[in-house]
């Protein structure tokens, strides 16, 4: 269903093809997308930590990813995640985080959302969202309210650890998982994962919801397609 590893591949891919794999430290983990400053010293995890739970980018990553737009700038580490991740499954980490506004990334093609805080990935999850009769939008929002225990009217529905990000009643909320299952075009996660990142969220964090090219052949293809 989805493999991360493949993201990981596609970063080589795209660093290989710039002439930008200036480094042998590729990592067998997912996209993410940074500007690599020199002169900037990253924020750093405890290393027993970042050796057994996340694995950093290399230069030639941040800039692949960065220059592909796989992934929001400035994230310099990911979640170990091995093979395939389905739905309903998630990876949550936030040990030795600094605290701050996160930074939520969401992949209709790859179906897949992303919580980073202060450059590294703290959560991912395979998601659900809107069929092609209710895409779920594209572009960049911003948290506009969370409602713990919301219930939509319009649907009858339960709608958990909701974060509105629009005005219309797009949220990103606990949902059931299935690869047959599609939304009214909220982003659905699964349900432990949705309270975890109510609980870490706060109004004002920025959301990105995209729909990434599909450049290798190879990549994995969406149940929603």
């Amino acid at each position: 269903m989805i493999s991360r590893g493949l993201l990981a591949a596609l970063l080589m891919v795209i660093a290989i093809g710039a002439g930008l794999l200036i480094a042998n430290s590729l990592v067998t983990v997912p996209l993410v997308a940074g500007a690599a400053d020199p002169s900037v010293r990253p924020t750093e995890v405890p290393r027993q930590a970042e050796d057994q739970k996340r694995d950093t980018l290399s230069p030639a990553q941040q800039v692949s990813a960065r220059r592909s737009g796989l992934l929001p700038a400035g994230v310099r580490s990911l979640l170990r995640t091995d093979g395939v991740m389905r739905h309903g499954d998630f990876r949550w980490n936030d040990e030795g985080v600094a605290a701050g506004p996160l930074t939520i990334w969401v992949d209709l093609r790859s179906q897949l959302i992303s919580v980073f805080r202060d450059g590294h990935e703290i959560g991912t999850a395979v998601i659900v969202y809107g069929d092609d009769t209710m895409e779920s939008p594209l572009g960049r929002f911003s948290i506009l309210s969370k409602h713990r225990d919301y219930h939509s009217r319009t649907y009858d529905a339960p709608m958990p650890h909701s974060l509105f990000i629009t005005n219309t009643g797009v949220a990103l909320h606990g949902s059931p998982m299935s690869s047959r299952r599609a939304t009214h075009g909220c982003i659905g996660l699964p349900d432990k994962f949705a309270q975890l990142l109510f609980d870490a969220a706060s109004i004002g964090d920025s959301v990105e919801i995209i729909r990434s090219a599909n450049i290798p052949a190879r990549s994995p293809t969406s149940d929603h397609s």
